[in-house]
């Protein structure tokens, strides 16, 4: 059986993008949006779809915030935080569905870093063409 066909209109299919680990170790770790102790890479993104790493240092935090329009899922690579009021340490698996206040508190003294993707909902028009529904 041969694959289906993928759709020519898609403005996103992009290219591989393949970085060994020492190419991700040599990128820069960016100010995540003015929080203290807070940075990230963005791995890929297509419009609003980011999929990256966020890191937060040992006694730092990510204050709560709402992503409404966005599914938002989140594995630990290292270290330990509370998310939604559970500790969650390397190798544990977080989903936030839209519409769900979650922070990042009590971090541990390793710090923490997730690899992290973020993608807005998209819903039916009347011509059922996709629709991106941004973040509030």
């Amino acid at each position: 059986m041969s694959p289906s066909p993928v759709d020519q209109q898609r403005d996103d299919l992009g290219r591989v993008v393949v970085r060994t680990a020492e190419a991700l170790e040599a990128m820069p770790w960016e100010e995540l949006r003015g929080i203290d102790g807070a940075t990230h890479k963005v791995l890929w993104q297509h419009h609003d779809n980011v999929i990256g790493l966020i890191r937060v240092e040992a006694g730092g935090s990510k204050p709560e915030h709402t992503h409404h329009g966005a599914h938002h899922h989140m594995l630990i690579t290292k270290g330990s935080c509370v998310m939604l009021g559970r500790r969650v340490d390397a190798g544990s698996y977080v989903y936030v569905p839209p519409g769900v206040p979650h922070a990042v508190d009590e971090v541990g003294p390793d710090g923490v870093e997730f690899f992290y993707t973020y993608r807005p909902l998209e819903i039916g028009t009347p011509d059922d063409e996709p629709v991106a529904v941004h973040p509030v």
